[in-house]
């Protein structure tokens, strides 16, 4: 039951993160107080970065039963985004965010080559677009944060599901070296669980270089910086998501595919000039729960080995640990 409650919020987390980026710094930024990192961007305009990962094979399952055992290889993934700022003024700030991900593999079986039910084509678009909105005051002497954003995705076929996101952080300590905040967020896209908590906690030791950097439940790193580049151990929650549409029998026609994940990997990051950022991500990326949902996003419910009820995917899918490697740029338009 425990390992359900971890899991369910680290997918609620992979959701949002990308409209929630206004209010907890993303990866690169949230270390940046210090002196040292004066020459980084607080914000991205725009992000591109390419994946390769290991062929594997994969395991759908359905009522318990296996469904499809087949092999992907040739994986690449190409993910752009932008986040361009509306209004910002001193006390509200309003930005644009728009991504696209397109995903390619292919998929075969090894022995009698059979066509897959779930993967019927070698590539799929995936698009999201929304705004969000944040207002900064003090409560008990303490600087806060109320943000709320509203998105959309959507598919080749047409336009997925709206998702509407709400949080609230407080700032409870910030010094030169020590960062802790904490707070809730609330979504409407979810399974079971619409309410989390949120903790960041950023801490510079006595090596000015040497920083640990920690967004619960979704990513922990240790961070060791030069004056133009910065290395990272550690890892972080991610996730693949598309429609499809599947011939699968006790499956959805049209189906959400979600792959979450925790990629415990080395990150290397240098600053090419004021404006333009280079990225490098190695590691290994785990599954934490896969499969098909209905396009609203909702699983089924099943009872655990302790006859517990907890979420799964309509379609559950398994696979091994598989290496991946990641090269990004970044631009900042706004300093």
């Amino acid at each position: 039951m425990k390992k359900s409650v971890v899991l369910t919020i680290l997918l609620i987390f992979c959701g949002a993160m990308a409209s929630y980026a206004q209010v907890i710094s993303d990866s690169l930024a949230s270390d940046f107080r210090t002196f040292m990192a004066k020459n980084f961007s607080r914000y991205r305009t725009v992000n591109l970065y390419w994946e390769t990962k290991w062929a594997h094979d994969y395991t759908f399952s359905l009522d318990g039963q296996e469904v499809e055992k087949m092999r992907k290889k040739n994986l690449h993934t190409l993910k752009a985004s932008t986040m361009i700022p509306l209004l910002k003024l001193r006390k509200v700030s309003l930005y644009a965010n728009l991504a696209y991900s397109r995903y390619q593999f292919e998929v075969y079986d090894k022995q009698s080559g059979q066509l897959s039910e779930v993967f019927q084509q070698s590539a799929y678009d995936y698009y999201e677009g929304g705004l969000n909105g944040s207002y900064y005051f003090g409560l008990f002497n303490k600087p806060m944060i109320v943000s709320a954003a509203l998105s959309v995705d959507g598919w080749n076929k047409g336009f997925g599901m709206f998702d509407g996101t709400f949080s609230a952080v407080m700032l409870l300590k910030n010094t030169e070296r020590t960062s802790f905040s904490l707070g809730v967020m609330a979504r409407t896209l979810f399974s079971s669980m619409p309410v989390m908590p949120v903790v960041t906690w950023w801490h510079r030791f006595r090596n000015p270089r040497l920083s640990v950097d920690i967004t619960m439940p979704s990513q922990f790193y240790l961070r060791y910086e030069l004056e133009k580049q910065r290395i990272s151990a550690g890892a972080s929650m991610s996730s693949e998501n598309f429609y499809l549409r599947t011939t699968l029998e006790g499956a959805p026609s049209t189906a959400y595919y979600s792959d979450a994940v925790l990629k415990p990997e080395i990150h290397y990051e240098y600053i090419l000039n004021h404006r333009l950022y280079f990225s490098v991500h190695a590691g290994v990326s785990m599954v934490m729960k896969s499969g098909l949902y209905k396009k609203n996003r909702k699983g089924i419910k099943v009872k655990d080995e302790e006859g517990k009820t907890e979420v799964e995917p309509v379609v559950k899918q398994d696979r091994s640990p598989i290496p991946f490697f990641n090269v990004g740029v970044s631009y900042s338009l706004f300093k």
